[in-house]
């Protein structure tokens, strides 16, 4: 008696591409057997997608462009008289890596961040990144992700210099695909509000302000806004400005300790250049506005210096605004003792931050100083914090996309129109004049001081 019939070479598992041939060997022990197969439950027959081969005792089944529908088991009975034996296999069907979804080309603002989504069809890949086939790096600004399938590089804040044409490419084993579009980051093509940057500007605006006989001497020029908005570097920048060097009137705080810094009520000269005169405005600083009602200036405070109630160096308290009874409250001032234009400090780069807390004390001040007549301004300091183009070059301020997306934000949440909103940079980092710093300086300057002169005239001044 012989042995009995066994299969000498097992089918394998088998992982091919989608269009590819599948190729399933089986082999037993003795000749003259037949076979059958099976694709899970259903018997396979010869046809122009499977093809049944027998030689000898070895039996083929070949799969022609094999698609992910032929995946799955797939079993061989061999049988020889009154024996049977049996093999199984699994066919893995891997489609050819192909892109899913791509990403378009796109434009964007100076300032903006630009996403880039792109997916494949299978999660065993990997890719890079190449802006202008260069290959790109994760840095501050640059972020690249993968999920699965899905690749994402994030421009945070792009700029300029972020235009090109960026392409990704997405690899696995000997297959790559690549999915690519070009990247255009924009500004203004001119500028959208008029200003010139020259020495003449400079001097024609110091010298109408030096000059300038208003109906009320001094005029009072009010500062608020939230702590760390730049207020007291204002006043320092605007001292710096007509004294043609740097100094330090008002001290601001440069730690950015992220409380205020300003604790008293403190009435600031401008000395002209040269003289021992003064300029016929001044100004007058308060503590940082806050989320809490137990911390920053109370907006009771303001309202009694609106009206000039508040004594010289009259120390600021949270949580006991100035009362009557107040020593400091001063009962009968004078027209001069009261303020004629309000002034908001806000930091370009921290609007976004600032709670609607913030802005609710901020629109109830203005609403107030609103109903009084008292003219307002809003100053947006830090506009290069806010915009690499500005940082890079002062002069594109108002070419700058990004610079009146924030004025609108202002406009948007604090309820003061755009011809009222001034970007300027305080001097706190250079060591010498900037002709760019002292134009945008004036330019809000002398709108604030016509302004204050303005409400003096029709308010005050009898």
């Amino acid at each position: 008696m012989g042995a009995a019939l066994s299969v000498e070479q097992k089918l394998q598992d088998t992982v091919q591409f989608a269009g590819n041939e599948v190729t399933l060997t089986c082999r037993v022990n003795k000749d003259g057997a037949s076979a059958r197969w099976w694709h899970g439950d259903v018997e396979v027959q010869n046809n122009n997608k499977f093809s049944m081969v027998q030689d000898g005792m070895k039996f083929v089944l070949r799969i022609r462009n094999v698609q992910r529908s032929e995946e799955g088991f797939y079993k061989i009975k061999v049988k020889y008289y009154n024996e049977e034996v049996e093999s199984t296999a699994m066919v893995t069907v891997k489609e050819n890596l192909r892109v899913s979804r791509t990403f378009q080309d796109v434009k964007a603002s100076a300032g903006q961040e630009v996403i880039l989504k792109c997916e494949v069809n299978r999660e065993d890949v990997t890719a890079e990144w190449k802006k202008d086939d260069k290959l790109l790096t994760e840095g501050r600004n640059v972020v690249m992700e993968q999920r699965g399938k899905e690749f994402i590089l994030k421009i945070k804040h792009a700029q300029k210099s972020d235009t090109g044409f960026y392409t990704c490419l997405v690899k696995s084993g000997s297959e790559e695909v690549k999915i690519s579009a070009e990247v255009a980051v924009e500004e203004f093509d001119r500028e959208w509000r008029s200003i010139n940057f020259n020495p003449q500007t400079r001097n024609k605006l110091e010298a109408e302000l030096t000059q300038l006989r208003p109906q009320l001497e001094p005029l009072r020029i009010l500062l608020y806004g939230p702590i760390g908005s730049g207020k007291s570097s204002f006043i320092n920048s605007i001292d710096i400005v007509f004294k043609g060097k740097i100094s330090t009137g008002a001290l601001a705080d440069a730690a950015g300790a992220g409380i205020s810094f300003t604790r008293r009520f403190q009435t600031h000269k401008i000395e002209k250049k040269n003289t021992s005169e003064f300029l016929p405005f001044v100004l007058n600083d308060v503590m940082g506005l806050e989320d809490e009602k137990s911390k920053g200036v109370h907006p009771d405070d303001i309202m009694s210096i609106l009206k000039g109630h508040v004594k010289e160096n009259y120390l600021f308290e949270p949580s006991a605004p100035l009362s009557e009874e107040d020593p400091d409250y001063k009962r009968d001032p004078s027209p001069t003792d009261k303020v004629h234009c309000l002034v908001c400090l806000l930091p370009a780069d921290k609007i976004s931050f600032l709670t609607d807390d913030i802005f609710a004390k901020m629109r109830s001040i203005r609403e107030q100083a609103s109903d009084m007549g008292i003219p307002q301004v809003v100053v947006m300091t830090k506009p290069d914090m806010a915009c690499q183009v500005v940082k890079s070059d002062l002069r594109k301020i108002y070419y700058s996309m990004k610079i009146k997306e924030k004025m609108q934000e202002c406009s948007n949440r604090l309820g003061v129109p755009m011809n009222c909103i001034f970007p300027v940079k305080n001097y706190h980092e250079v060591t010498e004049l900037v002709l760019e710093v002292d134009v945008l300086i004036l330019k809000a300057l002398s709108t604030i001081i016509h302004f204050a002169n303005d409400y003096a005239r029709q308010h005050v001044v009898r």
